[in-house]
């Protein structure tokens, strides 16, 4: 174990977010897709012996932005990992060498180790405790990740732009609604992978509207009225009041849950702190003219 930290520490990858993730105007966000290579800064203290990492960010997308990228606020441009303030130490400090401000900061190193790799070892345990024989997920081992020879760089040079802020939702064309748009905070969903939502999604091709052809675009339902009619599974209302009612229930039933731990520890929650929870009235999402 001692001889596999100290070969993993042997190569610190920089992914420096702010020049891969430009900011095109203030509503959009341009995500790479494909494969990124994550390598050792010129000039570090020490010469990395391993390979560069070469990063399928593209398969990624079944996880939240926030899973990995954890301050960042959904609206502003995502900062490097090694930005200041971040994890800005290229490697851990000498025991006692830190001061008491610099103590929250982690270095590089095992940041990104601590996050790709454990996340990795997780999987297999939670699969191994499904009885799931075939594990899928990614490497743990360090020649998994650094191969052998070492890999050339690597980046695809691709990218989409991804809408910030507010969205609206409307009918398709020509269905004469009863209700409002619903303008939708895309924003505050970073929170959530985006393949929750775009379940079709293959992570690099273009996000298409969930009532496009050949998705939910039936315009009346193909069975009863009830939108939890199984027949109706592309009937675009049904879709949408689907996943997003059904998902408001759920984190509701979570904060209300974390809410009354808070009460019966007679403790304070900040908001922030509480399990986001969205609306599950009609007049409260259709806003909208």
């Amino acid at each position: 174990m001692k001889r596999f930290f100290v070969a993993v520490s042997c190569l610190v990858v920089i992914f420096t977010m702010s020049d891969v993730f430009a900011q095109d105007g203030p509503d959009t966000l341009e995500l790479p897709t494909g494969t990124i290579t994550l390598m050792a800064p010129e000039g570090s203290e020490r010469e990395p012996t391993l390979s560069p990492v070469l990063f399928p960010h593209s398969l990624h997308f079944s996880y939240s932005c926030k899973d990995c990228h954890h301050t960042w606020d959904g609206e502003s441009p995502v900062q490097s990992c090694a930005a200041a303030g971040c994890h800005e130490n290229l490697w851990a400090a000498k025991p006692g060498s830190k001061s008491k401000a610099e103590k929250r900061i982690k270095s590089l190193t095992g940041a990104f180790h601590q996050t790709c790799r454990d996340c990795h070892r997780n999987e297999v345990a939670e699969q191994k405790a499904a009885g799931i024989k075939e594990i899928a997920t990614g490497p743990i081992e360090c020649e998994g990740c650094h191969p052998k020879p070492h890999s050339e760089p690597e980046n695809s040079g691709e990218a989409l732009s991804i809408p910030l802020g507010n969205l609206t939702i409307e009918p398709p064309e020509g269905v004469d609604a009863k209700k409002g748009a619903v303008d939708f905070p895309h924003g505050a969903h970073f929170g959530f992978a985006c393949q929750d939502c775009h379940h079709d999604w293959d992570g690099e091709s273009e996000v298409v509207g969930c009532s496009t052809e050949g998705c939910h675009d039936e315009t009346e339902p193909s069975g009863t009225r009830d939108i939890k009619d199984p027949d109706n599974v592309l009937y675009y209302l049904a879709a949408y009041h689907n996943a997003c009612i059904g998902c408001h229930r759920e984190t509701t039933k979570q904060r209300d849950a974390v809410l009354k731990q808070v009460e019966l520890k007679k403790a304070h929650a900040d908001e922030k702190d509480l399990p986001a929870a969205g609306p599950v009235g009609c007049n409260a999402c259709h806003t909208g003219s």
